[in-house]
């Protein structure tokens, strides 16, 4: 999710092309990325060798958020470096391909709405904030690009730590089961990220791809609602009803192709929310 800001671009929809710029000397991955990174090593370590039950919940918080933090920072690096080659250069001097958490913290969106959310719902609700110059993006083509370059940060990490539960269908080479349970919890959330942020309404990034190719009026409206959408999406999915059936019958869906099952899920969550 990237939050709605931008004013809608006054530059024409023709394509200029350009030599994408060089990416030398401007990603460098920050100290302070190994903080989560290494939460979540430690956390799954630690489930996986079992050294002490009453450590499942502190280990599975560890696992979950610190993979939930990376993913966060991969996110919103999607966004920002798809930017950067589509002709932005702000976003190497506002620190955004550093993969800093702290960089992209906003306490509405960081904080406190993802809290809530998975509190109350165990959805995973990325909420980083990437501010985009979107007046020196090349094209509308690279702006949807940047769009969409935060939830295939999603995809891309809940392949790559999915991909066990369809290689070993269950039949895993090693592990306890509280270690793969709470993996499963994490791709999980990934999959609620990305189908959550594929909605397109403000201000999750499905909005942001399609807002190029919208006229001046619709993106002035999406700006003055704000938050508002989001909002009433987080009634609706809470409610229950039509909404909130298709939403979770789609997200387990995916994460069926995964091979992953709910059970594994919901001791999942169980072990990060008792």
């Amino acid at each position: 999710m990237r939050q709605y800001l931008t004013t809608p671009s006054a530059t024409s929809k023709s394509v200029h092309r350009r030599p994408l710029p060089s990416l030398a000397g401007v990603v460098r991955v920050s100290p302070v990325f190994a903080i989560p990174v290494g939460g979540m090593i430690v956390g799954g370590v630690g489930l996986w060798l079992g050294i002490a039950p009453e450590l499942t919940l502190p280990l599975s918080l560890l696992l979950v958020v610190g993979g939930w933090v990376t993913s966060l920072c991969i996110h919103e690096f999607g966004h920002a470096f798809i930017a950067f080659l589509g002709g932005d250069r702000s976003v190497a001097a506002a620190g955004y391909l550093s993969l800093n958490p702290l960089k992209y913290t906003h306490p509405l969106l960081s904080i406190a709405l993802p809290i809530v959310f998975l509190l109350i719902g165990g959805i995973g609700l990325p909420g980083g904030a990437v501010y985009l110059n979107e007046r020196a993006i090349r094209s509308d083509r690279w702006r949807t690009f940047a769009s969409a370059g935060g939830p295939l940060g999603n995809f891309l990490f809940a392949i790559a730590f999915g991909w066990p539960f369809l290689a070993f269908r269950g039949d895993f080479p090693g592990g306890t089961e509280q270690f793969w349970a709470a993996l499963a919890f994490l791709v999980f959330l990934q999959i609620t990220a990305l189908v959550l942020n594929l909605i397109p309404i403000p201000p999750f990034d499905g909005f942001g791809m399609i807002a190029p190719w919208l006229s001046i009026e619709l993106r002035i409206l999406a700006n003055r609602l704000g938050m508002l959408p989001l909002l009433l999406l987080f009634f609706l999915l809470w409610q229950g009803g039509p909404v909130s059936a298709a939403f979770w019958n789609f997200t387990f869906g995916l994460t069926n192709l995964l091979n992953i099952p709910q059970d594994l899920v919901q001791l999942g969550q169980h072990q990060f929310l008792p």
